[in-house]
């Protein structure tokens, strides 16, 4: 059925992906009702998150750019980056929603993708776009093209200490999560920037 359901949300009919999410939600929320469900985090997870799911638990989900930043996989994030030729990106938790990366940001950091080792890539693929467009070079070479290729790396070595730094401050109450809102020292905030610790660490490896 989620095939056939991606088949038609490509072409703009919604009603059976929306009907699958549905059932999903179900099933999750059957498998998991049981335990006593303080926030889900999500890593990695490839679905969009079904209306019934987000009203039923908290959760947090890992995306692969700054708050603001382009949406979609991590492949599409960073195409989108250099297509722009922006200068930084970053990793962010953010609230899940059913709509595609778009709920608020909880925690963040951000690098720069311009600069000391960046340049270099930035110039070699200056030199292929003045042979061929950038959509073939996408075609050719994909993952392999050397500025995405450390751009992705530099984002990874981040994800993991931004998932273990996001669930420190929640369990240590530097902020709290209050609905939909996001509370640092009694405030409502948008979003809490953790480059400094995060920086360190991605220093370390």
């Amino acid at each position: 059925m989620r095939r056939k359901a991606l088949v038609e949300e490509k072409r703009g009919k919604l009603e059976l992906i929306s009907h699958w999410r549905s059932l999903y939600d179900e099933e999750i929320i059957k498998r998991i009702d049981k335990f006593e469900v303080d926030l889900i985090v999500l890593a990695g997870y490839m679905l969009i998150t079904g209306e019934k799911l987000c009203r039923r638990y908290p959760m947090i989900n890992l995306h692969p750019a700054a708050p603001g930043g382009p949406r979609g996989t991590w492949q599409e994030v960073i195409w989108k980056l250099i297509e722009k030729n922006e200068r930084q990106t970053g990793v962010m938790m953010h609230l899940a929603t059913p709509r595609l990366d778009a709920g608020p940001p909880l925690t963040y950091c951000t690098l720069p993708i311009k600069g000391g080792k960046f340049d270099s890539l930035w110039e070699k693929l200056e030199e292929k776009l003045r042979r061929k467009p950038l959509e073939r070079i996408k075609r050719e070479e994909g993952e392999r093209e050397p500025l995405f290729k450390e751009i992705r790396k530099e984002g990874v070595r981040r994800e993991l200490p931004l998932i273990v730094h996001t669930l420190r401050a929640l369990s240590n109450k530097t902020i709290e999560l209050r609905g939909k809102k996001l509370m640092r020292e009694g405030k409502a905030v948008e979003g809490y920037c953790l480059n400094e610790e995060i920086g360190r660490e991605a220093d370390m490896h």
